[in-house]
């Protein structure tokens, strides 16, 4: 009827109260078969086979497995996710990890985030030469023979990384845009000495004091600018920039400036 008005059920004091109870109730049988299901399932054991890792492309499942260090089998509850988190991070460099149990299905799940490769690297371990990889930040990333190698080509090579010069590295890596040519090869001398090697300049001397290194990136900005064209893209001069305030340069036989 015109102008009748009507309530609507939702403002009904009795119909609001038996929404509540019905809520409660739900609430209550949600809880109680997910706690059913939590203590039945949850003290089930697992074996490697249902752990599930993701994002581990150049890092063999064996390796990761490893590093875990689960006696398994092993009740999905007294699994640790922080621990094996810092497990990983401990013995395998990546850059993120996280781990979650899984009650239905019953399972580990791993996800791996590796560490982008920007150039290959050489170091001494117990007196053998290691070949592997390094990210922008220069951590040290290992070469599996069984991995992908989903990395673009890179160029660059690391000889004599160590974890003391890591800083060192990350720096020269990120300002090589200010050296004037590509940067081709860093090399750290065991005295402390570091060695450069870019397209346009056969050496580049900076000696071993890190304090200055930075003016020495600005050094050799400066000079690629402002030596002879000849010079610079002769690919055989050197630059000796150990006194950064009096840079010497050594021209490659043939050039007559």
């Amino acid at each position: 009827m015109k102008g009748s008005k009507f309530k609507k059920p939702s403002n009904n004091p009795s119909f609001l109260k038996i929404q509540q109870i019905w809520q409660i109730i739900c609430f209550i049988s949600m809880t109680t078969s997910l706690g059913f299901l939590l203590v039945t399932k949850g003290w089930e054991e697992i074996d490697k086979d249902q752990i599930y890792l993701k994002g581990a492309l150049n890092t063999p499942r064996e390796k990761i497995l490893a590093a875990m260090k689960l006696n398994l089998p092993k009740a999905i509850l007294e699994i640790n996710p922080n621990q094996i988190e810092e497990n990983i991070h401990r013995g395998l460099s990546v850059q993120a990890v996280s781990v979650n149990r899984r009650i239905a299905p019953l399972s580990l799940e791993v996800k791996i985030v590796e560490r982008i490769p920007k150039a290959f690297a050489l170091r001494r371990n117990e007196n053998v030469q290691e070949k592997g990889m390094i990210d922008e930040k220069g951590y040290w990333i290992p070469i599996f023979n069984s991995a992908q190698h989903n990395h673009p080509s890179l160029e660059l090579i690391v000889d004599g990384w160590s974890q003391h010069n890591q800083k060192l590295i990350s720096i020269i890596m990120r300002n090589e845009k200010k050296l004037g040519s590509q940067l081709k090869r860093i090399i750290l001398k065991p005295n402390g000495n570091i060695v450069l090697q870019t397209a346009d300049f056969l050496f580049i001397y900076l000696g071993n004091n890190p304090a200055v290194l930075k003016q020495q990136i600005k050094s050799i900005e400066q000079l690629s600018k402002s030596l002879p064209h000849e010079l610079i893209h002769s690919s055989s001069t050197i630059l000796d920039l150990k006194n950064h305030l009096k840079p010497k340069v050594f021209l490659p036989e043939g050039i007559d400036l």
